[in-house]
C-alpha cells in the first residue's frame, strides 16, 4: 500500500471517529426537517475515468417542482449544513472505499467530461480528492462546474498532479483546514483566492 493511500485511510478513519456524533445528529435533523433520503449520491467521474457514487448529505427538498431554483429548494437544515460544509462529511466513506483521496482534483460530473480528451485523461490519472487544489487557490471565485472557468480549474488541478507527493498533500491539507477556518467553514462560499 502506498504512503498516500495509507495517509488517506488514517485520515478518513480518524475523521469518522471524531465526527461520528455530528454525522448522526445531522442525519437526524435532515430526516426530521423534510421527507426524502438522508444522503444525496450523484454519479461522478473519478480515477481512470471510473464512475462512482459520491456520498453527501441531502440539502434540498425532493418534493418541490423542478423549475424551482436550487436556492429555493434548500431545506432549513440543508442551508445550515451547506454553509459550514457539513454536507461533505459522508464523503469520508468514499475515501475509505478508495473512490477518492483526501487531496486531489475535484471529482467531476459526467456531463462535463470527455475521456477521449488527453487533458481529462491526465486529470483522472490520480484519485480525485475531498480537498481540491483548485478550490483552495480560487476560493469563492471557483463557481459551479457549468461556469466558464473550467479551463482555469483544469490547469490548476494539473499543476497539483505535477506536484503530488505525500509531503505536498499534507501541506495542502493544512492550508485547506486553515482556509476552512478563515472562511467560517465554506471556502467556496466565503474563501478568498489563495495565490501562494
Amino acid at each position: 500500500m502506498s504512503n498516500l493511500r495509507s495517509f488517506d485511510l488514517a485520515f478518513a478513519l480518524l475523521s469518522l471517529v471524531v465526527t461520528a456524533p455530528i454525522i448522526l445528529l445531522v442525519a437526524l435533523l435532515i430526516k426530521l426537517d423534510s421527507p426524502g433520503p438522508v444522503l444525496y449520491t450523484p454519479e461522478m467521474v473519478g480515477w481512470h475515468g471510473r464512475r462512482f457514487r459520491l456520498y453527501r448529505f441531502r440539502t434540498m427538498s425532493p418534493a418541490l417542482p423542478g423549475h424551482v431554483t436550487p436556492e429555493d429548494r434548500l431545506t432549513r437544515t440543508g442551508r445550515s449544513i451547506r454553509s459550514y460544509s457539513l454536507d461533505h462529511l459522508p464523503t469520508l466513506w468514499n475515501i475509505l472505499r478508495g473512490d477518492i483521496a483526501v487531496v486531489g482534483p475535484r471529482p467531476m460530473e459526467p456531463e462535463f467530461v470527455d475521456l477521449a480528451d488527453p487533458t481529462w485523461q491526465r486529470y483522472f490519472s490520480v484519485r480525485p480528492g475531498l480537498f481540491s487544489y483548485a478550490i483552495l487557490r480560487l476560493g469563492k471565485t471557483f463557481g459551479p462546474s457549468s461556469a466558464g472557468t473550467l479551463p482555469q480549474k483544469q490547469a490548476l488541478e494539473l499543476e497539483y498532479i505535477d506536484r503530488q507527493s505525500l509531503r505536498f498533500d499534507v501541506r495542502l491539507l493544512a492550508r485547506s483546514v486553515r482556509a476552512l477556518i478563515a472562511s467560517r467553514g465554506n471556502v467556496k462560499a466565503r474563501g478568498e483566492p489563495n495565490d501562494r
